[in-house]
């Protein structure tokens, strides 16, 4: 059972935040190139010039907050159902998250759409994304990985592929030999430096890899320069940093008030998410301290409180305090939709796969989260989404990639057996 005898805070109405930065400092998505700076930053100022009065780039319920329900008494618009949310976040990601030039968004293609998920050249996403496995040399030993700066996150390539149940005997070419999925786990194991790779903002998505293919009877290995990696403690700090990061939302929500600004957790990749979905599939195959579950449920239970309104509220009055121009009006959407869509998909798998149990207020709780983000999907596919691009690359890039995040959980939300299961791994490293 989550952590009960807490409630959600109400919203601060007339307060205002002066921004200093982005929302979300750190996203998952990959930085611009050169190009990409320099188009953004002149459409900044292209954007500033239109303001908020440009018809075609207002938001599409007009001057309410992105998520509002603006549409009462209304027919329902699509994306207020889970149904019509799925057609339209589909209708995103086949559109836009298919560019062959970009495996970024291709692997978050095949995080929202599964394995099977193709590319705009006809390719599955799966293969594509294994193009680009490289050479790793260390000490000796060739090992294969994703480039850094293609993958962005280490094993976020590899973590990805395991969740949407490709097999470890899958097989690819690399420099004219036949490979398999299994070696580039064998090179992300070997490869892992916990001295070097700890920080909250790099260990997810090894949390995830690595507890999906690691025998429970052989926690520990040595990697590639000689070291010991102990799986459980790195469950454990990873999980101290996330409950530090957390301390005040956890006050906030036990004293039944709103955030009051941002928590260090905000400063996390996708405002902690990403590190709560990491812990979640530790706990789930079994890794991390002996009370790693009840620390985990307690993480779990304020990302409930998180989804049922206390981020949103803290994101309104961020961007209350700044113009109301296209840019702004795009970036609080998508901030909106970060973690609302990151959120559901922790709840998902916290529910159907680590078999958590939400309490009725926390049911409601994630229900209205739910129901936000509906409303933040049909806004999304009533953008134009070129022009954003155009303007605003960098929340271009980040709408889409929220929304194949917003699209797993809610896949995962309604599916009606739990997913892929832990890998056949067999543990052949020594």
């Amino acid at each position: 059972m989550l952590m009960t005898g807490v409630s959600a805070g109400r919203p601060v109405t007339g307060s205002k935040v002066t921004p200093a930065a982005p929302f979300f400092p750190a996203t998952c998505c990959p930085p611009l190139g050169r190009r990409g700076l320099l188009v953004g930053g002149a459409a900044v100022l292209g954007a500033a010039a239109l303001g908020g009065g440009c018809d075609d780039v207002r938001h599409s319920q007009g001057d309410a907050r992105p998520g509002a329900d603006s549409t009462a008494g209304q027919p329902n618009p699509i994306g207020h159902t889970h149904a019509q949310s799925s057609a339209a976040a589909t209708a995103i990601i086949s559109a836009h998250a298919i560019a062959p030039d970009d495996p970024w968004a291709v692997a978050h293609g095949i995080r929202a759409m599964g394995a099977t998920f193709t590319i705009a050249s006809g390719q599955r996403g799966v293969d594509f994304l294994l193009r680009h496995v490289t050479d790793v040399v260390v000490n000796g030993r060739t090992l294969l990985a994703f480039p850094e700066k293609v993958e962005v996150h280490p094993n976020s390539f590899l973590k990805t592929m395991l969740e949407a149940g490709v097999p470890l005997d899958y097989r690819f070419t690399h420099k004219g030999r036949s490979r398999t999925l299994a070696d580039l786990v064998d090179g992300a194991r070997l490869l892992f430096r916990p001295q070097t790779m700890m920080d909250p903002n790099t260990i997810p998505w090894s949390l995830i890899a690595f507890s999906r293919t690691t025998s429970t009877v052989r926690r520990r290995w040595t990697n590639a320069w000689g070291e010991q990696v102990d799986l459980d403690a790195v469950v454990d700090v990873a999980l101290r940093d996330l409950e530090a990061a957390s301390t005040p939302i956890d006050a906030a929500m036990r004293a039944g008030r709103p955030l009051s600004g941002k928590p260090p957790v905000h400063s996390f990749t996708c405002g902690g998410t990403h590190l709560l979905y990491g812990l979640l599939s530790a706990i789930r195959y079994g890794f991390g301290p002996k009370d790693a579950r009840p620390r985990v449920e307690h993480q779990t239970a304020l990302m409930v409180w998180r989804m049922g309104g206390a981020d949103v509220d803290l994101i309104s009055r961020f961007y209350a305090g700044l113009p109301r121009d296209p840019i702004n009006t795009w970036r609080e959407l998508n901030a909106k939709l970060k973690v609302l869509g990151h959120a559901e998909e922790c709840l998902a798998f916290a529910t159907r796969q680590v078999r958590m149990t939400l309490t009725p207020a926390q049911q409601a709780q994630r229900a209205a989260g739910v129901q936000m983000l509906h409303r933040l999907l049909a806004d999304v596919h009533a953008l134009n989404l070129q022009q954003v691009r155009a303007l605003d690359p960098v929340t271009y890039q980040q709408l889409i990639g929220d929304t194949c995040h917003a699209q797993h959980g809610l896949a995962m939300r309604s599916l009606r057996e739990p997913g892929p299961g832990k890998a056949d791994w067999s543990g052949r490293l020594t």
